[in-house]
């Protein structure tokens, strides 16, 4: 009897059934795209020929995924942070395929990074970069702004009192520096909540190059907050302004340096992932921070918008930096001459 009760419940188990998944950009309009994707029909063309090499399956099976799907499945996860089951259900896939499609994509990016991360070295860059900022907030000699933001983290399974950051919660530490326009110049994603700006800075490739090649005013100089020391090639603020002058470069100050800060809020309003708690291993997470990264360069350079951006994005809790500051002279003499 019992044996006849359950095979009369029993539910027959499903053939794994494949389907060729392809979508058509043209079903779509440009607002709905935008909308789901981040991107415009004409920057997800080029974002899949960019990366077509390296996302091409060599197999004939008919249900290998195209380039095209790919990336607009690894677009919509950094679009909208939803756990992979939902983005696999919502696109027909299974959760499996999806992470899978994740990993390829931000490899491939990553593989392009150099492409649109790189540092200002030729002298008309360096002059563009200069002239940006002094017209963005009238500090002379700017070539970029220093910061730190904290990327929300599962709490990971190892190592996990170092992710806890100052306020409490689990997260990855990531530098960077940017020009003018927001566009990331330097990227460092590597380092536990817990560690401090100022250790990032000084540990970072960039950092340790500032400080040991010689270099003079006109090669130009990195604004920072008071999280930062203050050296002869990183600018940061009067903690007590003394004069009239002191007050007007601290108010120059602020006015550029906010072009890190909006840069953070573009970047995370633009990718929720980063807005919201990423699901996997600190290793995972920081190769899709650097994954986005990338894609937030591709964004500004190709003109892509994004409705309801935030001009910056939450101030920190700032730890004032306590330590030699070989740069005070260099301040002074700014502060003299230009304000």
């Amino acid at each position: 009897m019992a044996d006849l009760l359950f095979d009369l419940f029993a539910v027959p188990r499903r053939e794994k059934k494949y389907r060729i998944h392809d979508i058509d950009l043209t079903n779509f309009s440009e607002d709905e795209l935008k909308s789901r994707f981040r991107f415009g029909r004409d920057s997800i063309i080029f974002l899949v020929e960019l990366l077509r090499e390296d996302l091409e399956r060599p197999t004939s099976r008919n249900h290998a995924l195209s380039p095209t799907v790919q990336v607009l499945v690894a677009l919509r996860f950094f679009a909208s942070g939803s756990f992979l089951q939902v983005i696999g259900d919502t696109v027909g896939l299974p959760k499996s395929t999806v992470s899978r499609t994740i990993r390829d994509v931000s490899a491939a990016l990553i593989q392009k990074w150099n492409e649109f991360i790189h540092w200002p070295t030729t002298a008309d860059e360096i002059q563009r970069v200069k002239e940006g900022f002094l017209r963005k907030g009238g500090f002379p000699g700017v070539i970029g702004c220093v910061d730190g933001t904290h990327i929300r983290l599962q709490r990971p399974s190892q190592n996990e009192a170092d992710y806890v950051n100052r306020k409490g919660y689990h997260s990855i530490n990531v530098q960077a520096i940017c020009d003018h326009r927001g566009i990331f110049t330097n990227i460092v994603a590597k380092w536990p909540g817990s560690t401090h700006d100022s250790f990032i800075f000084t540990d970072s490739v960039i950092g340790q190059q500032l400080q040991t090649q010689p270099r003079t005013l006109e090669d130009g100089l990195l604004l920072g907050d008071s999280g930062y020391p203050c050296r002869p090639f990183l600018m940061t603020p009067y903690l007590n302004p003394s004069s009239a002058q002191q007050e007007a470069f601290n108010r120059a100050h602020t006015k550029t340096r906010v072009a890190i800060e909006q840069a953070f809020g573009w970047w995370k309003r633009r990718f929720h992932l980063l807005h919201s708690e990423i699901r996997m291993t600190p290793e995972k997470a920081c190769i899709l921070i650097g994954a986005c990264a990338t894609l937030h360069n591709i964004a500004i350079l190709r003109n892509e918008p994004i409705d309801g951006l935030d001009n910056t994005e939450d101030q920190p809790q700032l730890t004032q930096y306590c330590a030699p500051e070989d740069g005070k002279a260099i301040r002074n003499y700014i502060c003299d001459r230009f304000f």
